[in-house]
């Protein structure tokens, strides 16, 4: 056995066909606890009954060769002091580190072999990355320092359940983390109730340090932890950001992660770091849920001092559950409205939220034939119903992140009330007209009030269909009068009105005198009827006995005049019986075209 207390080999001679400067093949080489071993070059240790012993301090160069560490052909390192490494670490033999420090100091370095590393703590400094080919595990201290540690497709793990078994520089944007590819592991050895840190992130493409918290927080005293970071869009793992459910505006695209438990019915709250100046704001979380992206509703978020934390709480049940932050669809704004509607006309309004930079509003009646008249992209909307009352009436908005929220609906049914009547009329009473009025409004109507010819008259149900009577009085002369019928509708407040014009003509007059005297005074000396607005007129005089004594008919009253006579001789003084037949200009209502007027005319001397 070979004991150093201090060496350093320069020797750079190749060995057995390798560029090795330490080669040790069947020997035990031991450093002890206060010596240093210090090799410008490589340093192998190859075949089962070569071993190393560690027990001080070994560093590597990269110089003529790289300065890798490599165990080859089952050659066995038993350590328990430190290492420090330029270049790879190659096992491919038996490696037992029970304490100290390996440090890969070097640029672009790699862990390869296919045995896996154990180290107690494991350091990362010098230049770039340092690249896994192998599974390595870390049973203390993983040291990031500000370097990133690409795990690719192997497996990280990580032993210790202190929460600080992971650590490195947290000065911003040029923090230590770890990243992985879509089949690489970070495996964390947890405790219940403790809060542990993930440095997850990448360099390649962007700079992007985007830690996962993890808190176990019910069922099993301790757990592993198993998270996956992918620096890329979900659409490359066939978990496209498009498929996502209603929940969902849009999804961070940028990196999202993978996680899984070795416990999967064990609760967790994961906590999902962001940088907003760069990655957009997104304070909600996603999870994807073949086939599609969806909502986790129970979460919240807080900010770190560099970065933006959104929590999803309460999850379980893992199957390597894909998350990323997400921005919701919007909640429904709120229509503050009537679920009635009275008028064609109408206005609705949004209660919540206000201030948006845009509302859409929407409308359908059965017809079709409703319109958002104005007021569209604003929170108050005019919509006509064009005579097609009730339907349904949508509102969305767009928010400042431009994403559409989800509809609010309002259901509007008519409850509108319809004024509406028809009139007859009756010429018959000679110097007034009588006109009827027949309510046709519809059966909700609860009060309809008249007004014409300078009255108001209230009917209330179940009176309001009954005919309504007025006559009009006339001169004579033609008029017309506007005819108003409010109809009202108590429960909603709902009106309507309809109003006529209707046209009273000159309605002829008839007047027949009852006494003449034709004695030759020049007064009085014929008897006529006084008639206006005619067409035609008769008269026939009779004499006591029914016989007729006289007749005459003309297209003017003034000219049918009885003198007195029959026969060309006045007749004796008494009373007389008259018809007259009269035809009015405007009177034809179908039944009868002409009106008669009978009586008495007293012949005096």
């Amino acid at each position: 056995m070979k004991h150093l207390a201090w060496i350093a080999i320069l020797v750079s001679l190749p060995v057995l066909g390798q560029n090795a400067t330490v080669f040790n093949q069947s020997d035990v080489l031991f450093v002890a606890d206060d010596a240093e071993m210090h090799v410008f070059g490589d340093i192998i240790t190859s075949g089962s009954t070569s071993v190393l012993e560690n027990e001080g301090f070994i560093q590597t160069y990269d110089d003529v060769t790289p300065g890798n560490f490599e165990l080859q052909n089952i050659g066995i390192v038993l350590s328990k002091g430190d290492f420090k490494i330029e270049n790879d670490w190659v096992n491919n033999g038996v490696l037992a580190i029970s304490e100290g420090m390996v440090e890969m100091y070097g640029a672009n370095q790699w862990f390869l072999g296919d045995s896996i590393s154990r180290f107690w703590n494991l350091q990362l400094t010098g230049l770039d990355r340092k690249e896994q080919g192998q599974d390595i595990r870390v049973r203390s201290v993983l040291d990031l320092t500000s370097r990133e540690l690409a795990v690719h497709a192997q497996t990280l793990y990580v032993d210790s359940s202190d929460v600080n078994a992971i650590i490195y520089d947290p000065t911003f944007n040029v923090e230590g983390m770890i990243s992985t590819d879509e089949d690489g592991f970070i495996k964390k050895y947890i405790l219940q109730n403790q809060v542990n840190l993930i440095p997850t992130g990448s360099i390649q493409g962007a700079f992007r340090h985007r830690p996962i918290k993890i808190l176990m927080t019910s069922s099993d005293a301790s757990d592993t932890a198993i998270v996956t970071f992918h620096h890329h869009s979900p659409n490359l793992t066939n978990a496209p950001e498009a498929d996502m459910d209603t929940s969902l505006c849009k999804i961070q695209n940028r990196y999202f992660y993978t996680f899984n438990s070795a416990n999967p019915s064990n609760r967790y709250q994961l906590d999902f770091a962001h940088y907003p100046p760069a990655d957009g704001y997104y304070p909600d979380v996603a999870q994807w849920n073949t086939p599609t992206w969806r909502m986790v509703y129970d979460h919240g978020e807080y900010n770190g001092p560099n970065y933006s934390y959104v929590s999803a709480f309460d999850e379980s049940d893992f199957i390597n559950e894909h998350y990323t932050l997400a921005y919701r669809t919007p909640a429904a704004p709120y229509i503050l409205h009537d679920s009635t509607e009275c008028y064609d006309i109408a206005d609705y309004q949004i209660e919540m939220p206000l201030g948006q930079p845009w509302y859409q509003w929407t409308v359908s009646n059965d017809d079709g034939s409703a319109s958002v008249t104005s007021g569209q992209g604003t929170d108050l909307a005019t919509i006509d119903w064009a005579g097609t009352i009730g339907g349904w009436v949508y509102a969305q908005y767009t928010d400042t992140a431009g994403c559409w929220s989800h509809f609010d609906s309002a259901h509007v049914i008519d409850v509108s009330v319809t004024a509406d009547f028809y009139f007859t009329n009756d010429y018959s009473q000679g110097t007034s007209t009588n006109f009827t009025f027949v309510n046709q409004s519809s059966s909700n109507t609860d009060e309809a009030i008249w007004f014409m010819d300078n009255q108001v008259d209230y009917l209330y149900y179940p009176n309001i269909t009954l005919p309504y009577f007025h006559n009009f009085s006339t001169n004579g002369e033609e008029a017309t009068y506007e005819i108003i019928l409010v109809a009202n509708e108590f429960e909603h407040g709902c009106t309507d009105t309809a109003i006529r014009i209707i046209t009273v003509p000159a309605i002829f007059v008839f007047y027949a005198p009852n006494t003449f005297t034709p004695d030759g005074d020049g007064f009085n000396e014929t008897f006529f009827g006084y008639a206006t607005d005619i067409k035609w007129i008769e008269l026939q005089i009779f004499n006591r006995w029914g016989e007729l004594i006289f007749s005459g008919a003309d297209f003017k009253a003034e000219s049918v005049v009885w003198d007195g006579k029959f026969q060309g001789q006045t007749v004796q003084t008494g009373t007389y019986t008259y018809k007259f037949t009269v035809w009015p200009n405007n009177y034809n209502n179908g039944e009868k075209s002409a009106f008669e007027y009978a009586g008495h005319v007293s012949l005096l001397k």
